[in-house]
């Protein structure tokens, strides 16, 4: 299967199976001109809507709840669906890009489907289906200012996935301490993933950036006002994740202070 037909089978699915339907194997010989989608089909359980002040994600002091616990999990879920149809987009987006930008992005949807799949898994055995709890488009709705690869690079890989690399590892801590082994194992592995797409982000941002500009400039350039710098990080500042991924002290320390 082509990559461009995977992708719009996934945006245009209206089952959970098709957006996380994986062909043993992709070509790319064909990825024809720039398709940007618009909003992505999905099942009426996983339809986007706001949240009211009832459905926010339970705190921390709550999670000795395997109800409040399940329903971090469910919003989790929820994101890396986004990830998927956010990553597609760009597959669509950016034909142009070389081959091996478009390997990689393929390879890291494949990634973000089994995230969907083992929070899915976990769910279940937490007595909760995905889908049964409202689930929100905001992450989508970044799309139409994903109008570049530095855009996309920068939302995608260096601010949204950049901040579960706080956010993942303090989650493991939370429900490691309430007892469940499982569920803090589960976010421990979406913390290692996140780190090799966040070096996808940056190793690709700092491939295409203008010449004489720096990849911290560029990363600040492509950022609009609904998704500053500060997005970019968690409660718990994971400073070491970031050393290993490479990100420069600049960047480091802008974020540290933000």
């Amino acid at each position: 299967m082509e990559l461009r037909e995977w992708a719009i089978l996934i945006l245009g699915a209206i089952s959970l199976e098709d957006k996380l339907y994986c062909p043993e194997k992709l070509t790319d010989h064909s990825p024809k001109e720039p398709l940007f989608w618009q909003t992505p089909s999905r099942p009426a359980n996983l339809s986007f809507k706001k949240f009211t002040k009832e459905e926010k994600l339970p705190p921390f002091h709550e999670h000795h709840s395997q109800t409040k616990r399940a329903l971090c999990l469910h919003r989790f879920a929820a994101h890396e669906l986004l990830a998927v149809e956010i990553m597609a987009y760009a597959l669509l987006a950016f034909p142009h890009m070389p081959p091996y930008f478009r390997k990689g992005l393929a390879n890291t949807l494949k990634e973000e489907q089994k995230h969907v799949r083992i929070y899915r898994e976990r769910l279940k055995k937490m007595g909760t289906d995905f889908g049964d709890h409202p689930v929100n488009g905001r992450f989508w709705s970044l799309t139409p200012h994903l109008k570049t690869p530095e855009q996309y690079l920068s939302v995608m890989h260096l601010t949204l996935e950049m901040a579960n690399l706080d956010f993942a590892p303090h989650y493991a801590l939370s429900f490691q301490r309430n007892g469940d082994t499982d569920s803090a194992n589960l976010m421990k592995q979406i913390f290692e993933d996140e780190i090799s797409h966040v070096k996808f982000g940056y190793h690709w941002l700092d491939k295409i950036k203008p010449e004489g500009a720096s990849i911290f400039e560029t990363y600040l350039t492509s950022l609009n006002e609904r998704l500053p710098p500060s997005k970019g990080k968690g409660f718990v500042f994971q400073e070491e994740a970031r050393k290993k991924i490479g990100l420069p002290k600049e960047w480091i320390d802008f974020l540290k202070k933000s």
